[in-house]
């Protein structure tokens, strides 16, 4: 395969961050390749642009006003891996966010698409941060 100009993937995994955060996610499914495949490890793995966006875009609309802040970022030829915060809206009485960490995974595949993406994050961490949050909003 094919190794890509940082720049080019670096530019082409900010937008997609763009859009993640603006969650556009239809056009998030937008930049996988049409044989890209996305595992996601509570979810199932996905194989298909169109397969990727039929569960990506409704499982996303309960999250519409999260926040994904990135923590960090390494760049290894194609490849992408970051680190991640689901932030849900609002904070805890001492100032704290509701949030939980994860990380991704992703591979580069040219033209501004990925060919690939794994996220993985504590399904535990991630129920009882939602039921802490929930709670609180009563």
């Amino acid at each position: 395969m094919r190794t890509f100009p940082r720049k080019e993937v670096e530019t082409a995994f900010r937008r997609r961050m763009a859009l993640q955060d603006a969650d556009e996610w239809n056009a998030y499914a937008d930049t996988f390749t049409n044989d890209g495949v996305y595992v996601e490890h509570h979810h199932g793995v996905f194989r298909g642009r169109e397969a990727i966006r039929a569960w990506l875009v409704p499982v996303m609309v309960p999250c519409k006003d999260w926040t994904f802040p990135v923590e960090w970022v390494a760049i290894d030829g194609n490849r992408v891996v970051h680190k991640w915060w689901n932030r849900l809206p609002g904070t805890r009485p001492d100032g704290t966010y509701y949030q939980f960490a994860g990380f991704t995974a992703q591979e580069y595949a040219g033209a501004g698409l990925f060919s690939f993406q794994e996220d993985v994050y504590n399904r535990d961490e991630t129920d009882a941060v939602v039921r802490e949050w929930k709670a609180a909003q009563r």
